[in-house]
C-alpha cells in the first residue's frame, strides 16, 4: 500500500512538473486550456454544493458535469480579461509593499510635522513608520492560524458546512486586517491607499494593453511554480544526495530566474513568427 501511494505521489508530481515546462515554453497557446482545464476542475468540485443547495433532485454527478462545463467554457473564454485581473492584483500587492516601505523608511512625509506646543506629546504618539511596523507585526502567522483551524474544523463537514467555516475563516481575517488597519494614522492610510490603487491600476492596464506579454508572463509565472514546486522535490525523490534549498531567498531567486528565462522565450518565439515571411 506505501509503495502505490508513493509511486502514485512521484506520478503526480511528474505530471505537475511537466506541465509547468511546457507552460514555460509555450505557455501562450497552451494557456486557453489550463485555463479551460482548471475552470473545469473548480467546477467539477461546486458540484456537490450546487447539488446541495440549488437542485437537489439532480444526480451529484449530472451537477457536477454540468458545473464542470460551464465554468471551463468561462474560463477558456475570459482568460485576457482574468489574467488583467492578475496583473491588477500582482500590482495591487506591489503597491502595498513599495507604500509601506516608504513609510517604514521615511522617505514618503504622510503625516505633518508636530508644532512646538505638542512637541511633548508627539513624543509619546506613534509615529507613522511605527505604526506601519505594528500593523504588519504577526499579521501573517495570524492569518495563517485562522486559515489552519478553518482546515481543522472542516474536515468531516459536508459541503455547506465547509463553506460555512470558510465564509466564517474569511469573516476573521477581515476583521484582523481592519483592526491592524486602524492603528495607522488617516495621512498614512492616504497615502497607502493611493499608492495601492496606482499599482492596481498599472497592474491592469499592463494586462489589457500589452495583453500578449501579459499572457507570457503569467503562464511563466504558473510553470515556474509548477516546475519549480514539483520538479524539485521530485527530483530529490529520484536523486536523494540532490536537496532542495531551505532558503526562501533561494526560491524567490530560482523562481524569479525561471520566469524571466520562460517569458523572454515565450516573447522571443512570437517575434520570431511575426518577422517570418507570409509563404508567396
Amino acid at each position: 500500500m506505501t509503495d502505490t501511494v508513493t509511486t502514485m505521489s512521484t506520478l503526480i508530481l511528474a505530471l505537475f512538473a511537466a506541465l509547468g515546462f511546457f507552460l514555460l515554453i509555450a505557455g501562450v497557446q497552451l494557456v486557453g486550456l489550463i485555463a479551460a482545464f482548471t475552470g473545469g476542475v473548480l467546477g467539477w468540485c461546486l458540484g456537490g454544493f450546487i447539488h446541495d443547495s440549488f437542485v437537489p433532485e439532480w444526480s451529484p454527478a449530472i451537477c457536477a458535469a454540468t458545473a464542470s462545463v460551464g465554468c471551463a467554457a468561462i474560463a477558456a473564454l475570459f482568460v485576457r480579461p482574468a489574467v488583467a485581473v492578475g496583473f491588477a492584483a500582482a500590482g495591487t500587492i506591489i503597491g502595498l509593499l513599495f507604500a509601506g516601505l516608504l513609510v517604514e523608511r521615511g522617505i514618503a512625509p504622510t503625516a505633518p510635522l508636530p508644532s512646538a506646543k505638542s512637541s511633548a506629546n508627539a513624543t509619546q504618539e506613534p509615529t507613522p513608520s511605527a505604526s506601519v511596523r505594528a500593523a504588519r507585526s504577526g499579521l501573517t502567522d495570524s492569518i495563517l492560524s485562522i486559515i489552519g483551524e478553518s482546515r481543522h474544523q472542516s474536515a468531516g463537514e459536508d459541503t455547506t458546512g465547509s463553506i460555512a467555516l470558510l465564509a466564517g475563516a474569511g469573516g476573521r481575517i477581515a476583521a484582523q486586517i481592519k483592526s491592524r488597519w486602524d492603528l495607522v494614522p488617516p495621512a498614512t492610510q492616504t497615502f497607502l491607499f493611493a499608492v495601492t490603487a496606482g499599482g492596481a491600476v498599472m497592474g491592469f492596464g499592463l494586462g489589457i494593453f500589452f495583453a500578449r506579454w501579459a499572457l507570457a508572463g503569467a503562464a511563466a509565472t504558473l510553470g515556474s511554480l509548477l516546475f519549480l514546486g514539483c520538479g524539485m522535490p521530485l527530483m530529490e525523490t529520484i536523486v536523494p544526495s540532490f536537496h532542495c534549498p531551505d532558503s526562501p531567498t533561494a526560491w524567490i531567486f530560482l523562481g524569479g530566474a525561471t520566469t524571466l528565462a520562460g517569458w523572454a522565450f515565450q516573447m522571443r518565439r512570437v517575434q520570431a513568427k511575426k518577422e517570418a515571411p507570409s509563404p508567396a
